[in-house]
């Protein structure tokens, strides 16, 4: 399969109902009921759709603008926004072109990501790069969907063939505390928080848990009672409960300078430590904010690695391999990280030498959300580990998006964001 979808809005917009009516249009409707719902409930439940479900949410904003005004506006479309159009777009056209079976299956998966937790990060992750490899003139074949074998897509251009599957990771995996329990949580003391507003202390409670973050609410019934009794006037500065401990205190340094969200996430990290969850408010004469962490650290390493090697057992061993990454929840500035990079080329070796899956000739790394908008079209930006000691050898133009070299600043000029370090290609391990 080789194909292209336009980019202009008018074009675009022809893809919308028939993108809906794949899964079924009346099921996005009450999809859509429901995430509106959800986001309009308080601040809380509105960053886990805003955080998991902004695909859904853009394809059905942009429903109503073209039920209104008969087309698309320029002046509502964002980077996000263009994205779910496009993948709505190359949807319809891979549906129409395969075979009836391949077309129950996809439209089985589109029902599922409706209904996901996750949403269709899965199938944005499998499609996108269909896309990209389309647009490098590969002949992309949906093996995965057409029941032919486990991996998902067989590119192919000339002599050259290759195999990838793809494996989307929740931003949860390895982590005690998952970000929709920790909003869910705050939303259940948000009275609590906005009374302690009121009391203009600039405070910042600190939940430091034993374990885990339980996601059942009458687990948490104790730590709810707890931070609502630490946050009334005249409270103690700390308090011990089963699985947890309470501490108040000034907010202080965190507040020195110039505040901003990223500038105040940040020092709150340097202060109480780099796996924390932080919510509430601050003003200029209060603050009221929680920060949450556990005694037990995080290890996205593990589930991360575990689903390369699983990955790695999906292919036929017969051709180049490449396993492609999706993290749910990080930035396209922050694939620049230099420990991002390197946690992935630890782990990337790890599987082609220790686990001898030296038929993976590389992993490629991207973000569901991760998006940059460069002269009107949607970009993905990836990072690739490759392999040093493949067992295929082959050329970087056999395989393009995946080994071609892009160099550091292009790379961040693309993404608009400054190199957080002066050579983020090289891979120490």
């Amino acid at each position: 399969m080789l194909l292209s979808v336009p980019t202009s809005l008018d074009e675009l917009a022809k893809y919308i109902h028939p993108f809906m009516a794949l899964a079924g249009e009346k099921r996005w409707m009450k999809r859509l009921d429901q995430l509106a719902t959800d986001k309009d409930a308080s601040y809380f439940r509105w960053k886990i759709v805003s955080d998991y479900h902004w695909l859904e949410m853009a394809i059905g904003f942009q429903a109503e603008v073209l039920a209104q005004e008969g087309k698309l506006r320029p002046d509502l479309i964002d980077e996000l926004i263009m994205a779910s159009l496009n993948f709505a777009a190359i949807t319809v056209e891979i549906h129409s072109r395969l075979s009836p079976k391949g077309r129950q299956v996809l439209e089985g998966r589109l029902r599922d990501a409706l209904k996901a937790e996750n949403g269709f990060a899965p199938v944005y992750l499998e499609f996108d790069l269909a896309q990209r490899l389309m647009d490098h003139g590969f002949d992309v074949d949906f093996i995965d969907l057409e029941g032919r074998g486990q991996f998902d897509l067989l590119f192919s251009r000339g002599a050259f063939a290759g195999e990838v599957e793809c494996k989307s990771l929740s931003a949860d995996a390895g982590r005690p505390i998952h970000r929709k329990d920790f909003y869910r949580f705050m939303e259940s003391i948000s009275p609590a928080l906005t009374r302690h507003a009121d009391l203009k202390q600039r405070e910042v409670l600190i939940v430091t848990l034993d374990s885990r973050l339980s996601s059942n609410f009458a687990e948490q019934r104790d730590l709810k009672r707890g931070c609502e009794t630490a946050l009334l006037a005249g409270a103690p500065t700390t308090i011990d409960g089963r699985g947890f401990q309470l501490l108040r205190r000034p907010l202080g340094n965190v507040l020195v300078g110039a505040i901003d969200q990223t500038t105040l996430y940040r020092n709150l990290k340097k202060e109480f430590g780099e796996n924390i969850h932080v919510s509430g408010a601050v003003g200029e004469d209060f603050g009221s904010l929680l920060v949450m962490r556990s005694k037990r650290e995080d290890d996205t390493s593990k589930p991360l690695l575990e689903a390369m090697r699983k990955a790695a057992t999906q292919f036929t061993a017969t051709r180049p391999a490449f396993i492609a990454i999706q993290e749910h929840g990080i930035e396209a500035a922050d694939l620049m990280l230099p420990h991002i990079r390197r946690r992935m080329a630890i782990l990337s070796y790890a599987l082609y030498g220790h686990y001898g899956a030296s038929h993976v000739n590389a992993t490629y790394v991207s973000g569901f959300g991760a998006i940059v908008l460069h002269d009107g079209l949607v970009g993905t930006p990836a990072f690739t580990v490759p392999n040093l000691e493949p067992k295929f050898s082959i050329q970087p133009a056999d395989a393009a998006p995946f080994l071609t070299h892009l160099a550091d600043q292009v790379y961040a000029d693309l993404i608009g964001a400054p190199l957080p370090a002066p050579n983020i290609s090289f891979l120490p391990v």
